[in-house]
């Protein structure tokens, strides 16, 4: 009796913490969204640290990397229940569900043996090969760079240690491209002079600013797609995995999930942030927005720093965060309306937007200098470039004309060495291409110039053309020197009034992304040799969908040097 009514005991305890801890989840629920709502400021319009992480609320998401580490096991399940023999394969088409153009072959060999895979292409430069390092018995191997809406004759050699060789082909058939990548267009192509890496494995990717990101082999065919819609980002990171900005869910209107993933589709981790802002219209309402907005680089301590909207009522794209990847934790947070001119952000009149929201700044890249621990940003509505040491946030140097800009900050202006010098407006994808040199205080830098000026360096020139250009700065005198501009020549029909890239490609090539031609119907990859001048690669797109504009241009290899290979396969 004593035992029975020991139990009811518990029992009647255990639920009335229950039903006290789900009473005190939904409290804390109720007081962050009211924290959302009634936001508390240091000073006016700026939010305080605490403020911006409690509005951005990042959290690691397991659900896709659950659904894929299931087909992992599957997949490990089925090689380990093949019989030895090349001709007992197992084949499979976008085994990750997210990338058609990728396969995955399983089969298993009696001899140790390593395996060198070939996607024939339509010519030699279009051919894509890739060799497995190792020798096993039972092999995982990953397929990349096939094409769509056909069958493709994929070939498996397979080397022993005592070099004795055996070869057999599989046939993997894929279905045709989505209509809303567009139609692309070869105009020029000379793959010797290109920069196609080891294999012909460096696709020209066109990273989408919100739809269909893709690749392009030499001859202008696509090789690799995502059927996950990415936005902006689309980056390697250092253990070769890709590191993207995609929806949450396919209906969902914003895209707030950075993911870690491979060319197939594989999902290693997943941050997920809210995006739940109060709006300037009535500051007491919430509404979902995009919480990552343009870029996101790697530090060398693997965290991520992020140019994020940081939820207030009335300024966007003017802060960056860094993230703890593998915890969601928000570890720092830069304002720029405490690194710039308060006049900057308080009297802006440039541009305006339909939810009245003032984006004074419009962060749009950014490339961290670890030798110097340097971080060099882009703001597009500000026309400038400027580097700030990352650890105190204090300004290095300034690269924009000298126009509404106070008379305090004057001192950090980049002076030309030549006259007439024509100034960035509303450039994009700014990067160091060289970091040191003897006397370790000059750097060239590479950047988009759309030739755009929003707020200052209005000249004739503006608005007639686009252009990639590189300038070497010399930070010890703060001098810069423009050393090298391609675009002005293609006019008008390649001017970009937004997006756009410009990055060097190797061979001393530059791969020029116009992705806002003829006001956002076109968009074209030109890759140049810089001592020439010679275009050896150009493709035109257009019939996309609305909005769907190549925001950047990169080439990229389908397999880097340290590629898994979904060896965890075995």
């Amino acid at each position: 009796m004593k035992q029975r009514k020991w139990k009811i005991g518990l029992t009647v305890l255990l639920v009335v913490l229950l039903i006290g801890g789900l009473g005190a989840y939904h409290e804390r629920h109720n007081i962050r969204r009211l924290m959302l709502v009634h936001q508390r400021y240091q000073r006016t319009d700026v939010l305080s640290t605490n403020q911006i992480k409690v509005n951005l609320r990042a959290g690691v998401s397991t659900k896709h990397t659950a659904t894929t580490n299931q087909l992992t096991k599957q997949y490990r399940s089925n090689l380990r229940r093949l019989t030895p023999g090349i001709d007992h394969a197992k084949t499979m088409i976008n085994p990750y569900r997210t990338s058609p153009l990728s396969g995955l072959i399983l089969v298993k060999t009696n001899q140790a043996t390593r395996v060198t895979v070939t996607v024939p292409g339509d010519t030699t430069a279009s051919t894509i090969t890739h060799q497995i390092k190792g020798y096993r018995r039972a092999h995982s191997v990953g397929v990349l760079g096939l094409y769509a809406g056909r069958t493709n004759h994929v070939r498996l050699t397979f080397t022993q240690k005592n070099v004795h060789q055996s070869t057999s082909t599989y046939d993997l058939t894929t279905a045709a491209a989505p209509k809303a990548i567009g139609h692309n267009q070869l105009k020029t192509s000379h793959p010797q002079q290109m920069a196609l890496g080891q294999g012909h494995a460096r696709l020209t990717f066109a990273v989408s600013s919100q739809g269909i990101t893709y690749g392009l082999d030499a001859r202008g065919r696509i090789r690799w797609y995502s059927t996950a819609k990415i936005s902006h980002v689309f980056k390697r990171l250092s253990n070769d995995h890709l590191l993207v900005l995609t929806k949450i869910s396919p209906n969902s209107h914003k895209y707030n999930a950075l993911r870690e993933t491979d060319y197939y589709g594989r999902v290693y981790r997943q941050v997920n942030f809210s995006g739940l802002f109060p709006t300037k219209q009535d500051p007491h309402k919430l509404a979902t927005n995009t919480v990552i907005h343009h870029d996101a680089i790697e530090l060398p301590n693997h965290h991520l720093l992020l140019t994020v909207d940081d939820g207030s009522k009335k300024f966007v794209e003017d802060t960056m965060i860094e993230l703890n990847f593998q915890t969601g934790k928000i570890v720092k947070v830069i304002d720029l309306k405490r690194i710039l001119p308060k006049s900057a952000y308080e009297d802006y009149t440039g541009t305006t937007r339909p939810d009245g929201k003032i984006d004074w700044f419009h962060q749009n890249s950014m490339y961290y200098d670890a030798k110097r621990d340097e971080l060099i940003v882009s703001g597009r509505n500000q026309d400038m470039i400027f580097a700030i040491n990352y650890r105190t946030t204090k300004i290095k140097w300034i690269l924009a004309a000298p126009a509404k800009l106070p008379k305090s900050y004057r001192h950090y202006l980049l002076k030309p060495t030549t006259k007439h010098y024509q100034y960035n407006g509303g450039q994009h994808a700014v990067r160091l291409i060289q970091t040191a040199t003897h006397q370790g205080h000059r750097l060239a830098l590479e950047f988009y110039d759309n030739n755009v000026p929003v707020t200052r360096g209005q000249t004739k020139q503006s608005r007639q053309w686009s252009a990639g250009t590189i300038v070497n700065i010399d930070q010890l005198n703060r001098t810069v020197t423009k050393t090298w501009s391609f675009g002005q020549s293609l006019g008008k029909r390649n001017f970009t009034n937004i997006v756009g890239s410009s990055y060097a490609v190797g061979k001393g090539n530059t791969l020029i992304g116009f992705g806002y031609a003829d006001a956002g119907k076109r968009s074209e990859f030109v890759e140049v040799n810089r001592k020439s001048n010679r275009v050896v690669f150009d493709v035109d797109r257009s019939k996309f969908a609305h909005g769907d504009w190549s925001y950047r241009a990169q080439r990229m290899t389908l397999y880097p040097q340290n590629n898994l290979q979904l060896t965890a396969i075995k």
